[in-house]
């Protein structure tokens, strides 16, 4: 059975998850859509919505599903699985959690990526379910100081899939172009890699992307490994090597690096991506060695960990790693490489690393 889908909508305070969530409920195409909405959360669903109502769950016109949340998301997506197989709710394909605007998102990442432990709700849900993506509004009038006074709201882009703007409709037309580039220059120095979509402009591409299958499970979809890591997005300017010399065909970009690392966005207290790519394909101890140094100088200072190996050992078939904060999660191997180039590709987003320190460990 393939997993269902699981998308985390944040968004710090006043970024616009209620509307968006109202929008979705009215939209026919999501009647097999369940959602989650934190029991402390800021989104109310319009009473005009509701055809059904009970203590646990909101059915709406449109045969979408509200449930309240708990804190821990593991019960929450059992107790939705448990009422399904009782048939006292219907079948859905997907599921969207709202989480609160000052929800710091790394324990619900953490949670959902977990291996599982022992007892039938984590069996049950790691069977189930399967997290798919993070969605981060961000409100282009108070966003910029949001970052400034809450780590939260840094995480909640560090950690982001998609950005979407919100609130560009009450930008002063004179100032929008100005003021919407500066805003993705905030959000790229902290997150180069996620997309930026606009919530006015696109809210096609922005339903797509909910109602999409798609999963962090690389392991069937090989193809889908160079989206998850958006290279193309941070080269050539991060794009070093062990050595610390920028690869042939990718330019010189010593300044841009430089500049990138002195004049990134200040309101996200040094958060910065940094990109670690080495030519030769590496041993299982280097591997495990790079993971535990990782472990041991980053610790709750790395934010996002995101890799393509290539083992001596098995170079056709690189190894997917990928962790969040401390915990560096179980290791996936694809059955190809995603592209002709074979170099091993890690993706690190983070406070104040030591990215020296890493590539050494895996230069040998």
């Amino acid at each position: 059975m393939t997993p269902i889908p699981v998308t985390i909508l944040t968004g710090f305070l006043g970024a616009g998850k209620t509307t968006i969530l109202n929008d979705i409920l009215r939209d026919p195409a999501f009647a097999e859509t369940a959602v989650l909405i934190n029991e402390f959360g800021d989104v109310q669903v319009d009473h005009d919505l509701v055809a059904e109502f009970s203590d646990e769950l909101v059915m709406t016109a449109t045969g979408c599903l509200c449930c309240t949340a708990s804190s821990d998301i593991k019960q929450s997506l059992f107790e939705l699985w448990r009422q399904r197989k009782d048939r006292k709710i219907g079948p859905f394909r997907r599921v969207i959690v709202e989480t609160t605007g000052l929800m710091d998102p790394v324990p619900i990442i953490n949670s959902l990526l977990s291996p599982p432990a022992p007892g039938l709700v984590d069996t049950i849900v790691t069977n189930q379910f399967a997290l798919a993506r993070m969605i981060t509004l961000f409100d282009v009038i108070n966003g910029p100081d949001s970052l400034s006074g809450h780590d939260e709201a840094v995480r909640q882009i560090a950690l982001g899939d998609v950005v979407v703007l919100t609130k560009t409709d009450i930008l002063e037309p004179s100032d929008r172009d100005d003021a919407l580039a500066k805003r993705q220059q905030q959000i790229a120095a902290i997150n180069p890699g996620a997309p930026i979509l606009e919530r006015q402009t696109d809210v096609d591409g922005l339903k797509n992307l909910l109602l999409s299958a798609g999963t962090y499970d690389l392991r069937t979809k090989g193809e889908d490994a160079n989206a998850w890591l958006a290279l193309e997005r941070l080269t050539p300017a991060h794009d070093h090597d062990h050595s610390g010399h920028d690869h042939p065909g990718h330019g010189h970009h010593d300044h841009d690096h430089e500049h990138h690392h002195h004049d990134h966005n200040r309101h996200g207290d040094d958060v910065r991506s940094d990109v670690i790519t080495v030519d030769k394909p590496i041993s299982p101890l280097q591997l495990q060695m790079f993971i535990d140094t990782l472990k041991l100088n980053a610790g709750t200072n790395l934010l996002r960990l995101k890799g393509l190996i290539a083992l001596k050992n098995d170079p056709d078939r690189p190894v997917v790693v990928h962790g969040v904060q401390h915990l560096i999660h179980p290791i996936d191997q694809l059955e190809s490489w995603p592209s002709d180039d074979r170099r091993t590709k890690i993706v690190l987003i983070g406070k104040n690393l030591d990215v020296a320190v890493f590539r050494q460990v895996l230069a040998g």
